[in-house]
């Protein structure tokens, strides 16, 4: 499992963070350009959830990708970005917190819940490849 966005300083982390929690599958983010660092309020709302972003790091999808990799690109960008390299993705619109409200904790929090919500119902479905994971 890997999610991408742009930049792989949010919303990504957040979401591995949160599939941790629910799925033993294997997870990673990564981005199509990747800043320089995790945002500090990512950090923040996830350690205020019980999540650990302490060891997160960026990378580019190029280096963290594998073959059997399901993908799923949490913002428009990444998804236009991906194209035809990554064919079989899922696509999950999740407004940018680092600019939705000015980056305020509130669009952090918000983006967290949205990515809750769906992981919720993702974990459930997917095994990793060649096994189960019961």
């Amino acid at each position: 499992m890997v999610f991408v966005c742009t930049h792989n300083s949010a919303r990504s982390h957040l979401a591995a963070a949160l599939w941790k929690r629910h799925s033993n599958v294997p997870v990673a983010s990564a981005g199509t350009q990747p800043a320089s660092r995790v945002h500090p309020r990512a950090v923040a709302t996830a350690r205020k959830h019980g999540l650990s972003l302490a060891a997160a790091h960026t990378s580019h999808i190029d280096e963290t990708l594998r073959p059997d990799d399901l993908v799923v690109a949490v913002c428009d960008n990444a998804h236009e970005q991906l194209g035809p390299r990554v064919p079989d993705r899922l696509h999950w619109s999740v407004p940018d917190p680092t600019r939705t409200g000015t980056g305020t904790d509130d669009a952090f929090a918000d983006a967290l819940s949205d990515l809750a919500d769906r992981i919720d119902r993702l974990a459930p479905a997917v095994r990793p490849p060649g096994g189960t994971d019961d």
